[in-house]
């Protein structure tokens, strides 16, 4: 059983964001997860090894949700000139991948002013995404490590899930949103989960924060997202219906070999486990807790950003 509270931030454009935190007393370091594509911080099973690798590296924990989670969400807002309080619609949906520098920065800031002047931040899926984005967008001093739960390869699943049709696909997003039916929904075979022709662009369109982990490389060539990286790595993958298309060992490769800043880098492939961990939790755990001892609290840490 994890103890901890419900805690609550407002990002700078007025959202309300809530999470759940356990905070040892006396840490100076705090890990950070973000969900994935239409989560939340609760629903994986992986939190609670999470959770408890944190409390045996006496590491404060914050599962946080972002303004992406669930499939739509309405959401209290308060206008940050009027300070009217009202609602906003929200959710995978409608997400914009680059908004989540909003969402992380606030939790960053909940956890600083409790004490936590380290924080290691842990991605999985689209949050691996997102806190990469994060990371080299903001060279935020405080982040010391990065955890790296099963990043996706949109570009790749979708044009091996499409074929020739996924250009068709993302012309079709850009027209409607062109023609003001960004939040309209997209025909439901061109995409696994309920997406607007927006958020349908944002993650598949030629400008993709997503293209970071394209490493089938069937739309990108070079990643200065991962080159850029300046704290320890921890990837973790699975086997079974991962959210990539190559084998798990030449994806770990590929992606070790653009992180040429990285300190460190460590990784494991829990076999048999499939992109949500579910039934291989403890093996989850059991990956993370040494590298958050070893690699981040060792201080392994000094890093540069040009922003």
């Amino acid at each position: 059983m994890i103890h901890g509270e419900l805690c609550r931030v407002v990002t700078s454009d007025g959202l309300e964001l809530v999470g759940f935190a356990s905070l040892p007393p006396g840490s100076g370091t705090g890990l950070l997860h973000i969900h994935g594509l239409d989560g939340n911080f609760y629903e994986n099973r992986f939190i609670d090894a999470v959770a408890d690798a944190c409390r045996n590296s006496n590491c404060a924990f914050l599962t946080a949700n972002t303004r992406g989670h669930d499939y739509i969400s309405d959401t209290i807002r308060t206008d940050p000139v009027t300070g009217a309080v009202g609602y906003a619609r929200i959710g995978g949906m409608y997400e914009r991948l680059a908004d989540c520098v909003k969402d992380i920065r606030a939790w960053v800031g909940w956890l600083t002013e409790r004490g936590c002047r380290r924080i290691v931040l842990q991605g999985h899926s689209h949050g691996a995404i997102k806190v990469l984005h994060y990371l080299t967008t903001t060279g935020d001093p405080s982040v010391c490590g990065l955890a790296l739960l099963s990043p996706s390869d949109d570009f790749g699943l979708a044009r091996q899930r499409l074929g020739t049709g996924f250009d068709q696909a993302v012309s079709l997003a850009a027209d409607m949103v062109r023609s003001g039916r960004e939040h309209d929904p997209m025909p439901a075979e061109l995409f696994p989960y309920p997406t607007s022709a927006g958020a349908f662009l944002d993650t598949l369109g030629p400008r993709s924060l997503a293209l970071a982990f394209n490493l089938s490389r069937t739309d990108r060539r070079q990643f200065p997202e991962l080159n850029a990286v300046r704290v320890p790595v921890l990837l973790i993958v699975g086997t079974v219906e991962e959210a990539f298309v190559q084998r798990p060992e030449e994806y770990i490769t590929a992606i070790r070999a653009e992180l040429k800043a990285a300190p460190s880098f460590d990784s494991t492939i829990i076999n048999g486990a499939p992109h949500n961990y579910l039934g291989h939790e403890p093996e989850l755990g059991a990956a993370l807790r040494p590298w958050l001892t070893v690699s981040v609290r060792a201080g392994l840490s000094q890093h540069s950003y040009e922003t």
